[in-house]
């Protein structure tokens, strides 16, 4: 009997969890974008948004293709901080020389072929230096770090010397010392026993 009624409780867990799951409503996913929509005003007067699809599908993978010095599949997430600052609400320093730049193009350019607007942008802002680190927006770019933020420049996800080796040279001091000491030790303990 005891074991019908454990049979029947397992059972009746069993067809409510497996109802819960196929009568759960579907959760949409969510088309908005991450990015935000930044409006540009081109040098012909006319006004175009871009829109956070368009960061996401067309801007960003063009940046990182013209790009070739950096491996971006090694590190993938750092490309949508190109453009915009860390909480991805607004333009970062380089974000807003690139959109200048961009302006410098006509809406006909932009809606004719959008690649063209874009490659002058970049090649506008690769000698600048839009965070004042003392790198151009070219350098950090080929180097993987972000032209927009000061804290972030070639060479500083780089190791010294020290950093890389010290733990070694440590661990070898000790294990020397050790051994140095151990003989000296031994050999004061020989002598006493003469």
């Amino acid at each position: 009997m005891r074991k019908l009624i454990i049979a029947l409780v397992m059972v009746f867990l069993l067809i409510v969890s497996s109802a819960t799951v196929i009568g759960a409503p579907n959760k949409k996913t969510s088309n908005k974008n991450k990015f935000p929509t930044i409006t540009v005003i081109f040098s012909d007067g006319k006004v175009a948004d871009i829109t956070g699809k368009m960061w996401a599908t067309t801007i960003i993978p063009y940046v990182e293709g013209r790009i070739k010095d950096y491996k971006w599949e090694q590190n993938p997430d750092i490309a949508q901080y190109i453009f915009f600052d860390k909480a991805l609400k607004g333009l970062n320093p380089y974000g807003l020389d690139f959109i200048k730049a961009l302006e410098e193009s006509t809406y006909e350019q932009f809606q004719h072929n959008i690649f063209i607007p874009l490659s002058n942008a970049l090649n506008k802002t690769a000698n600048l230096d839009s965070d004042h680190d003392g790198y151009t927006n070219i350098e950090e770019l080929n180097n993987g770090t972000l032209p927009g933020f000061a804290d972030s420049h070639p060479g500083m996800n780089k190791k010294t010397f020290w950093g890389q080796y010290g733990g070694y040279i440590i661990i070898g001091v000790l294990i020397l010392s050790i051994f140095v000491l151990y003989f000296v030790f031994n050999k004061e303990s020989e002598k006493e026993k003469l």
